[in-house]
């Protein structure tokens, strides 16, 4: 965790000193203060732990939000990590939350585990009943910009991954911000921009001779995977470099995703 209790109120890893003692914001229970000089600061349950705001939680996960936090931090704007949303149900806190100048509230969730349709759905609509935007935001799978094609020999040319997995919440997102999706790379702290559309594969042709005697056949064309997907890359892109911009979500549905309506948020570059 990032943030912890003190008597005089929240405070996060990276501005608490040893000494003082710190509660759980969830359990109340007491932590520990780690700060070294390679991991990222955060706080430790004193075993045995029993609340489940640690669980599942990994560093790779802690340096993202600590990473957003900074660049959204240089620019002068107030952000706070681990931020509780009272309207969310489950885990209430946004990974981190930044204030634009006129008030606005964006959160940036930082998926680097896989989320079921229904709960990102649930947890948009949550957001947006509090008046908050947010921005989904998944992580690149360990070893997958290795496998991608250039599109072009220079350098920023796009990438091309031609059979990439794409999973159910990841196609959700990307029709929720009407076509793309932003991936951060943990190995670099660095975003892509990205964008799925279907991948085809060859039905090999056959042929048979029915119970008449007729010949019968089949194959020889293209059609749409419904596992794979083929994702564009365009980056890497700073975190520095990354814009927040706003637009109107109808609330929609489209096959089995449904998408709530609200001031909707998402990066951009210009």
């Amino acid at each position: 965790m990032l943030v912890a209790l003190r008597d005089d109120g929240r405070i996060e890893a990276a501005r608490a000193e040893k000494g003082p003692l710190y509660r759980c914001p969830n359990c109340r229970k007491d932590v520990i203060l780690k700060k070294g000089r390679i991991r990222v600061h955060h706080f430790s349950h004193k075993p045995p732990v029993s609340c489940f705001w640690p669980k599942g939680e990994t560093f790779a996960h802690l340096t993202a939000k600590s990473r957003f936090r900074d660049a959204f931090e240089r620019r002068g704007l107030k952000v706070a990590v681990e931020h509780e949303v009272e309207s969310l149900l489950g885990d209430r806190r946004a990974d981190v939350m930044v204030c634009s100048p006129n008030g606005r509230r964006v959160a940036i969730e930082l998926q680097h585990n896989t989320i079921s349709v229904e709960d990102i759905e649930t947890r948009t609509e949550g957001y947006l009943a509090a008046g908050i935007s947010v921005i989904w935001v998944p992580f690149l799978p360990k070893g997958l910009l290795e496998t991608a094609e250039s599109l072009a020999e220079k350098e920023g040319a796009p990438l091309v991954i031609k059979k990439y997995p794409a999973r159910a919440w990841e196609r959700w997102l990307h029709g929720y911000n009407f076509g793309g999706l932003w991936m951060y790379d943990p190995s670099t702290g660095k975003l892509w921009r990205g964008r799925l559309k279907g991948h085809e594969l060859f039905v090999e042709p056959a042929h048979w001779f029915d119970e008449t005697g007729e010949e019968r056949y089949t194959g020889g064309n293209y059609r749409y995977s419904k596992r794979w997907r083929e994702l564009t890359l365009w980056g890497p892109i700073d975190l520095d470099g990354a814009k927040i911009e706003f637009f109107n979500r109808r609330k929609t549905e489209m096959g089995n995703f449904r998408y709530p309506g609200g001031k909707a948020a998402r990066f951009t570059v210009r």
